[in-house]
């Protein structure tokens, strides 16, 4: 074994980290599914597993990018106003691929309220 210990084995400083049980990461995972605004999904697929772990990501990423919107040192107003409308941009696309895709097998989409909202803004920009 080498001298270097992955990212999971080392805590901060190289303290060794024990590495959590399976009862502690449903523990971990049942509080967090209790914490308000959580939602819960059930994947079916490789790709929306991958597509979840962006998402999540980009959701914690989006987050501290609206706190540091127009603060020194952070992101100026018109980079943020292009990054907004390209994430909007991107989740409408997703929507009218999701839309298609289930047109095509059959399945009901709904397109989500909030997104309806955004699109009715769009068009009126327009």
């Amino acid at each position: 074994m080498t001298e270097q210990k992955s990212a999971t084995e080392n805590g901060k400083n190289g303290n060794k980290r024990k590495k959590p049980t399976r009862e502690e990461i449903l523990e971990r995972k049942i509080n967090m599914a209790r914490e308000r605004g959580a939602r819960v999904i059930k994947v079916n697929s490789p790709l929306g597993s991958i597509m979840f772990n962006v998402l999540r990501q980009f959701d914690q990423a989006y987050a501290s990018f609206k706190g540091k919107l127009g603060e020194p040192g952070g992101i100026s107003h018109d980079d943020g106003a292009q990054m907004m409308a390209k994430a909007r941009d991107i989740t409408v696309e997703f929507s009218d691929l999701t839309r298609d895709l289930s047109k095509k097998i059959g399945f009901r989409y709904y397109t989500p309220e909030e997104l309806k909202a955004i699109q009715v803004l769009d068009k009126a920009d327009e």
